[in-house]
């Protein structure tokens, strides 16, 4: 057997050495621990929630090979949360340690941790949904959609510049997965559509894509909660104001309602402006999402 800190393995695009995996396994018992902790301060409605990035695969055809592909790239998503919800390690993470020889030391006080410090809420974002095809293999080292080497091309949705998936049944799609599996109260705590915003010599800037993208999964949301039973609790976009993407560093991949003058080689006053999509949102806000 090999100790985990001597051992490297790709779990998934997301967790990419095993020493992380190793981080995470010690974290899940410490935010286990804070959430125990939590429910003796004197806040009867305080809530722990955990973070997941959520980008569901789909398999891309009926074949059984794509459908099974699927499901077994889905355990790497739900490989945290099934965790921090269900308060154990699952089954199929247990066999994997084991198929590696992975050396995992989970003490008794741990399981016990991990058992009576469960989450109250999922808080999950979501941008873009991921089609696997069991038949194709392509290298995925440099890529920043969460995509598996099985990735391809959905021929069913569009996609934004940086090859993102623009799938709002997916929210829908998501939504009903965690509800299904941990009947737990849910958080969208980030969706968003980066895009390359063009500020007009008036400082305006005409975003339609993005209010229809937020559009679009607002409604699926609705869906989700009015249709499907889901219990969502919550709803935040990401973002409100223009930053540099994280996922490429760039300035010029923009996500907010408020246009920042800045861009990829740090030229600009950083003078700030409303797009068409800030007053936008604040009628939605201001309708709970009735005003869309």
């Amino acid at each position: 057997m090999v100790e985990l800190d001597q051992f490297k393995y790709t779990l998934s695009t997301y967790v990419p050495m095993l020493k992380e995996l190793g981080a995470s396994l010690n974290l899940d018992a410490k935010k286990e621990r804070i959430a125990e902790l939590s429910r003796y301060m004197e806040a009867p409605d305080f809530l722990i929630g955990n973070m997941i990035s959520m980008v569901p695969f789909y398999p891309y055809s009926c074949s059984p090979k794509d459908q099974l592909l699927a499901q077994q790239l889905m355990h790497d998503r739900f490989f945290f949360s099934d965790v921090q919800c269900r308060g154990h390690y699952p089954a199929y993470a247990l066999k994997m340690f084991e198929r590696n020889g992975f050396n995992i030391n989970i003490t008794d006080e741990d399981k016990k941790a991990l058992s009576e410090g469960t989450v109250d809420y999922i808080g999950f974002s979501y941008y873009m949904s991921n089609t696997v095809n069991s038949q194709s293999i392509r290298d995925v080292s440099t890529t920043t959609d969460g995509s598996s080497k099985h990735s391809v091309k959905n021929p069913y949705i569009k996609e934004t510049d940086w090859g993102w998936a623009i799938d709002p049944e997916g929210l829908r799609y998501v939504l009903n997965q965690f509800y299904e599996r941990y009947e737990l109260p849910m958080f969208i705590v980030e969706n968003g559509f980066g895009a390359i915003d063009k500020k007009e010599e008036d400082g305006s800037c005409h975003d339609s894509y993005r209010i229809d993208y937020l559009r679009a999964h607002i409604e699926q949301m609705k869906k989700a909660v009015e249709e499907d039973g889901v219990n969502l609790i919550g709803y935040t976009p990401w973002g409100c104001i223009d930053c540099i993407s994280f996922t490429t560093g760039e300035m010029k991949k923009r996500y907010g309602f408020i246009y920042v003058d800045r861009d990829n080689e740090g030229n600009g006053t950083l003078e700030r402006s409303k797009k068409d999509s800030y007053e936008w949102y604040k009628k939605v806000i201001a309708s709970n999402g009735e005003v869309l």
